[in-house]
């Protein structure tokens, strides 16, 4: 005895090839994917602009940082010029002369500490000489820490900044050197001679003056800066203020020009690059958001519309195909075998003292009693054929590739074996008894109508010649 207690459509279902669940799956991801990557696309393309936009906005500013120090700078040096000038042609200075030129000078100048010249590397002039008295008689030569500056600046033949450089009475500052030449004849004035060197000028600046006046700091602008260029050596040169790290960051580097070298700035954001990142996680957030329910919808839509299909093609109760798939099957079968005059074959299947189940029990028990005869058909018979239920009680089974009549009743013997017998449906044994009968193409008929019109035929023949289910000993016995 075969029982099927609780069986289900859905487990019907499971038996069918269908990939209806895969498809919506696979059509949800699919959009899911193309929506996520459109919007990584134009998150990257609104970050790199930003970022563009961002680095911008600091090349601009530290380019007015860069030029307010270069101008600053470069202001200072030159209210010295005037001063070298009148040395190379009065190389015998005095000091009253001296202290007069400076004492201009610094009038005008907010950054200068103190001027002082050396003739032949030696310190002979200073001003103020308040508290700088100690410095006058200094040779240069002889002095390990300020010799190589000198020496650069001689070298060089021009001005060279040197510093920063820690100053005896408190403070940093920068010093600005300058070597003298003059071209003095006998007459006292200038003439063709080859210069001659005299010595050398120094302009001690004062940095936090000179970066008061730059409107510079650590923190400028919004900025982050750092500045190294120890002794005007640009990138080799050591750190003048700020983090040194710094540079390791992406910042924004410009060159400031000095006589004869050069510092170098650096500068990014105080919260760094890209730190207002709010905009860029909204779009992002939306988009995968929108991406997910895109998904979704598109994953609904492709199974719902598969669903509709599939209930429009097959029985809703059995899962199996209905008649309007059976003719579209049966006509591609039609087509085939005419082309290639082979044969195949109609089994039309009819459940006997079905009525009388539904009557005697409900429809529900008649419902399970054919959901369980669709299961045994659909498990007699191969891949290749097909089972529908036409209406009712009817099912049609197409049997394909049978080169004889004789093959077709063997498969027709096999189902109505597997099909027949006691079934336990709600905790009631029913006995499954079925009429059938076969067509073949093309000895029956070579329409659709002709071949399903002769299954019918024999069908009902062998009904009335048949035993007929009895539901009261069927009853009895259980």
């Amino acid at each position: 005895m075969c029982g099927f207690k609780g069986f289900t459509r859905l487990d019907l279902a499971s038996l069918k090839p269908t990939g209806k669940h895969s498809l919506a799956l696979i059509s949800g991801i699919l959009f899911f994917l193309v929506v996520a990557a459109t919007t990584e696309v134009i998150v990257y393309l609104l970050d790199s602009k930003n970022q563009e936009h961002e680095r911008s906005d600091v090349v601009e500013r530290v380019s007015t940082l860069r030029a307010r120090l270069e101008g600053e700078l470069n202001s200072t040096l030159h209210l010295t010029r005037g001063l070298i000038a009148y040395v190379a042609t009065h190389p015998d200075i005095q000091e009253p002369n001296f202290s007069h030129l400076v004492s201009e000078i610094l009038s005008q100048g907010r950054n200068i500490r103190n001027i002082g010249l050396a003739r032949n590397n030696i310190i002979t002039h200073i001003f103020p000489l308040a508290g700088n008295e100690s410095a006058l008689g200094l040779e240069y030569e002889k002095n390990s820490k300020q010799w190589p500056a000198v020496k650069q600046a001689m070298d060089a033949k021009g001005t060279v900044v040197a510093g920063p450089v820690n100053l005896v009475q408190g403070g940093q500052a920068f010093i600005a050197r300058t070597p003298i030449y003059t071209r003095q004849g006998i007459t006292g004035l200038l003439s063709e001679h080859k210069p001659s060197y005299w010595g050398m000028a120094s302009i001690v600046i004062d940095i936090p003056s000179l970066f008061q006046s730059a409107g510079i700091s650590e923190q400028t602008d919004g900025l982050s800066l750092a500045l190294r260029g120890k002794d005007s050596k640009g990138a080799q040169g050591a750190l003048i203020f700020g983090d040194e790290t710094l540079f390791q960051r992406s910042p924004v580097v410009q060159s400031i020009v000095l006589p004869n070298g050069s510092w170098q700035i650096a500068a990014i954001p105080i919260s760094g690059w890209g730190s207002d990142l709010t905009p860029i996680w909204l779009l992002r957030t939306s988009g995968w958001l929108l991406a997910l329910l895109i998904g979704a919808l598109i994953a609904a839509l492709v199974e719902t519309r598969a669903t509709n299909l599939e209930l429009a093609l097959h029985d809703p109760l059995t899962g199996l195909p209905n008649r309007r798939l059976l003719e579209d099957r049966m006509q591609q079968l039609l087509e085939h075998h005419k082309r290639n005059k082979t044969g195949f074959g109609v089994l039309t299947i009819d459940l006997d003292g079905f009525k009388a189940v539904n009557d005697r029990y409900g429809h529900r028990t008649g419902d399970n009693l054919l959901q369980i005869a669709a299961f045994r058909m659909q498990s007699s018979i191969r891949a290749t054929d097909t089972v529908c239920r036409s209406g009712g009680d009817e099912f049609i089974i197409l049997v394909d590739d049978v080169h004889s009549r004789g093959d077709l009743e063997k498969a027709q013997h096999q189902v109505i074996n597997k099909l027949t017998g006691n079934a336990l449906v709600e905790h009631r044994t029913i006995q499954l008894q079925a009429s059938s009968g076969i067509a073949f193409y093309p000895e029956d008929g070579e329409t659709l109508d002709s071949l399903l019109k002769a299954s019918d035929r024999k069908m009902y023949s062998n009904k009335r010649s048949g035993q007929v289910f009895d539901i009261e000993s069927a009853n009895q016995r259980n």
